[in-house]
């Protein structure tokens, strides 16, 4: 496991390694650099790009790092290792609070990416948004704690589709894992559930100059796919994919339609942005299904 002393702390990430182009992806709330491992890892690392993924800070080891925990910080400590691991421009993957520290490297270091993408992501958070990071950090400092089938339950309502809610199979499977994998916990994560709070990203999108690609997912009850094309529509030039019968994990219940979209957009920049490393065939472009591909 690589790790980083950068800006005070030290940032934990992984790295497939190669001489392939290089791909950072970029978790959300709670998340840790694992969850990228089930499926868009594997799919990038076949397409031939060599893919990071560190954990935000507020993850532990980093639940008080100097500077606090905010969307500046957050993607301060991103260009850092960027800069650090000599990937610029590189292409740069966010979902969720990922999406908006992505989005703030875009409006702060534009020069360090090539391409980028957000998953689930929202410029400003609307008022059902805001009640979910509320409630979480309430029940954090009740310090109350909370049975797993209870933990399992509500996370597969907000971050699932009602289609996997209806599918016996695949929903037993989502409340296992959420009963069994409480994922990272603690102050830090706690403060992240605040990093939105007050922040309107939107008007300065609007000077965004970097190819950008926004993807929804049609059912997602956390950060409506509405939140997502808002962004696509104030960027210049960006383009917007919604995906059907997908929550919030849309890139973990629908990862090959995510994987594809992703993949398809990479290779429609490939000389201008990123050109191939030697030796190495830029990836061909893939198909993508989904509503409202530009």
């Amino acid at each position: 496991m690589p790790s980083a002393s950068l800006n005070g702390l030290d940032l934990v990430y992984d790295d497939t390694g190669g001489d392939g182009e290089p791909v950072v992806l970029v978790n959300g709330t709670g998340a840790t650099r694992s969850a990228w491992r089930a499926h868009q890892t594997p799919a990038l690392v076949a397409a031939g790009y060599r893919v990071i993924a560190p954990d935000n800070r507020g993850i532990p080891p980093n639940a008080l790092p100097p500077g606090g925990i905010t969307l500046e910080a957050m993607a301060a400590d991103l260009a850092a290792l960027i800069e650090h691991l000599a990937l610029p421009p590189c292409r740069v993957v966010g979902f969720s609070l990922g999406a908006s520290i992505v989005g703030e490297l875009l409006l702060t270091r534009p020069e360090l990416v090539g391409q980028a993408v957000l998953m689930a992501g929202r410029a400003r958070v609307d008022a059902f948004g805001g009640a979910v990071s509320s409630a979480a950090a309430d029940l954090y400092d009740s310090g109350n704690p909370v049975p797993a089938s209870h933990r399992a339950v509500f996370q597969a309502l907000c971050y699932l589709s009602p289609h996997t809610l209806r599918d016996p199979a695949a929903v037993q499977d989502w409340l296992d894992v959420f009963a069994y994998a409480e994922g990272a916990t603690g102050p830090g994560v706690r403060a992240q559930y605040e990093a939105m709070t007050g922040v309107d990203q939107l008007p300065r999108y609007a000077t965004l100059d970097v190819p950008l690609l926004c993807i929804g997912f049609a059912d997602d009850v956390m950060i409506p796919a509405a939140a997502s094309r808002e962004i696509a529509d104030t960027v210049p030039g960006a383009r917007y994919t919604e995906l059907e019968r997908c929550g919030h994990y849309g890139h973990l219940e629908r990862p090959a339609e995510v994987n594809a979209a992703m993949l398809d957009f990479f290779a429609r920049h490939p000389a201008a942005q990123h050109p191939a490393a030697p030796g190495r065939a830029v990836p061909a472009p893939v198909s993508v299904s989904g509503r409202g591909a530009a």
